[in-house]
């Protein structure tokens, strides 16, 4: 391999991080010379694409970034407080960034000033050794000298594959969210993460709640507003389980939003699992989703995840 490439995806691999700002550093300047390879970029260039990062991963699964609770990395909460100004105006269905950025103010200024005094040259430090042939940095004027955009660029996949792999290790220090590395994954590139149809899992259900009713009211649910919900939201779990699902009034469906489950609801799902699996057992259901339920029982998911989501 170039030796550039090897300092490159040695600093990726072995640089400190106390928060994932260097992977949204290094993440926008992949792409930039992905898209037009020069050797001179600007801060105010990179600024867009990292809030653009964070924006993405958390609108659609709310990661944290950085270590603490109470002291949010500050281009995290930038993005928090730009997602919140959004929603209050336009809804709260979840969007990337490239389909709302012409309703979005970025604060390139603030970000521009992070990424300067505290990011760039940092990003080139590993243990006591500084690798000055990746890019020459200016702060005070705010631009990179890139050595070898053309290499970046043509060698962008893999350098995205090591950027993605090494964000999603700091991720799952930060987070107690399942499935990390596909969180970042259905994100990256624009993508929106797709949700598969729940239908499936209609007849499975129907098997303890023949009659259709609410989980949430008890009521019989019309015909035309029966819906599937995710007790623990979608957006925490990033899959579709049997043990996580119930019948819902599609009203209070998409009034619940992404909102925490109290004790009761969690206490009564995991009662109506447990009868489910016997109801399945019984009637020898064949289906993986009955291993899958029997399994989440034995092993008691449904609390480990609900207080992770708590968490």
């Amino acid at each position: 391999m170039n030796d550039y490439l090897k300092d490159l995806a040695f600093i990726i691999n072995a640089g400190s991080m106390d928060n994932t700002y260097k992977m949204a550093w290094v993440r926008s300047i992949v792409e930039t010379c992905e898209d037009a390879p020069r050797e001179l970029i600007q801060f105010d260039e990179l600024s867009p694409l990292v809030f653009k990062y964070y924006w993405n991963q958390t609108i659609f699964f709310n990661l944290k970034q950085g270590p603490n609770v109470e002291k949010i990395p500050v281009i995290q909460k930038l993005v928090e407080d730009s997602i919140v100004e959004y929603q209050m105006q336009y809804g709260t269905e979840p969007k990337t960034f490239i389909k709302v950025q012409d309703k979005v103010e970025i604060p390139i200024e603030q970000i521009s000033t992070i990424l300067a005094e505290n990011v760039s040259w940092r990003f080139l430090r590993v243990d006591k050794k500084h690798f000055e042939n990746i890019y020459l940095c200016n702060r005070k004027e705010r631009f990179l000298k890139i050595a070898k955009p053309e290499l970046i660029k043509e060698y962008s996949d893999l350098l995205y594959q090591l950027i993605n792999y090494r964000w999603s290790q700091k991720l799952e220090d930060l987070n107690r969210s399942p499935r990390i590395s596909k969180k970042v994954r259905g994100v990256d590139k624009e993508n929106k993460p797709k949700r598969k149809t729940l239908k499936p899992f209609h007849n499975l259900l129907t098997i303890e709640n023949s009659n259709i009713e609410c989980f949430i009211t008890g009521e019989k649910i019309p015909v035309d507003k029966i819906s599937i919900d995710h007790v623990i939201p979608w957006s925490y779990m990033y899959s579709d389980d049997l043990w996580n699902l119930v019948f819902v009034h599609s009203d209070l469906n998409s009034s619940k939003s992404n909102r925490l489950p109290d004790e009761e609801i969690i206490i009564r799902l995991d009662e109506r699992n447990r009868r489910l699996l016997n109801l399945m057992k019984n009637s020898e259901v064949r289906s993986k989703h009955l291993h899958d339920l029997n399994l989440a029982v034995a092993k008691d998911y449904l609390r480990h995840h609900w207080i992770g989501f708590k968490g």
